[in-house]
């Protein structure tokens, strides 16, 4: 229905957005594809590394979200 290529059945994020104006005059729509999941698993060694700097380096802020590892840009 989506085209997820067999080979990707078990892990896969194939998403569509569909966004109306409350007037109905305006629509946006996007669509993600994501087959496989070694883009999660390299996301995820990249925001330990990211927070293993911030351990060392002591830094006061504590919470961080996968967007303060993007916008420092040490992805590996």
């Amino acid at each position: 229905m989506v085209g997820v290529p067999e080979e990707h059945i078990n892990g896969h994020a194939f998403h569509m957005y569909h966004l109306t104006s409350p007037d109905g005059t305006v629509s946006f729509e996007f669509q993600h594809n994501v087959c496989g999941r070694s883009i999660y698993a390299e996301g995820a060694i990249d925001a330990a590394l990211f927070l293993a700097k911030k351990i060392q380096s002591k830094a006061d802020k504590k919470i961080y979200d996968m967007i303060d590892v993007l916008r420092e840009g040490n992805m590996r």
